[in-house]
């Protein structure tokens, strides 16, 4: 696709997703659960500001903002839009209930969470992921190809325990 028109359907989606992105986190972190102690702190390492932050659900099915119709047109496309096993919504993720993978997918959708970190917010992340997915295609755009990487790694976890400063909790 042209980066024009890309750029025009990106701005027109980012606007109405970035609402739909707000009320559904809401949702998650009003019923999800915290992660677990050891992806928070692989989230951490990782550079994702405030992991305790983040809550995920799980879903039958993942939601995305579109009608059914619509999500069998784009998946012909290339676009994940059936059949997802999970969904970051900054601070809030879907993942698909029973998924194997639970772990994996995690991963995966942490990394987008600290792109929208370093977006700076909702739309913007949305924009600049929107118009990546048209121009470049979902498989092949930057951002996806980073959540993909950077799921994979696994980074020295300090453990505050073992620093010489720790004295334990609740003395000075």
């Amino acid at each position: 696709m042209f980066a024009i028109p890309a750029a025009f359907l990106a701005l027109a989606g980012a606007g109405p997703g970035a609402l739909w992105i707000k009320w559904h986190e809401f949702k998650i972190r009003s019923k999800g659960s915290p992660l677990p102690d050891d992806l928070r702190n692989w989230a951490r390492a990782m550079g994702v500001y405030r992991p305790g932050r983040i809550r995920f659900l799980e879903k039958e099915s993942v939601p995305l903002p579109a009608p059914m119709f619509l999500r069998r047109i784009v998946s012909r496309l290339g676009f994940p839009a059936t059949g997802i096993s999970g969904l970051c919504l900054r601070r809030g993720i879907y993942l698909e209930a029973g998924n194997p993978n639970t772990e994996a997918v995690l991963r995966h959708e942490l990394i987008h969470t600290r792109q929208y970190q370093e977006a700076g917010n909702i739309f913007f992340f949305l924009l600049s992921y929107l118009f990546q997915c048209l121009t470049q295609g979902y498989e092949d755009c930057a951002m996806e190809q980073e959540a993909r990487e950077d799921a994979k790694a696994r980074p020295a976890i300090k453990d505050p325990t073992s620093s010489p400063g720790f004295r334990g909790p609740g003395i000075a």
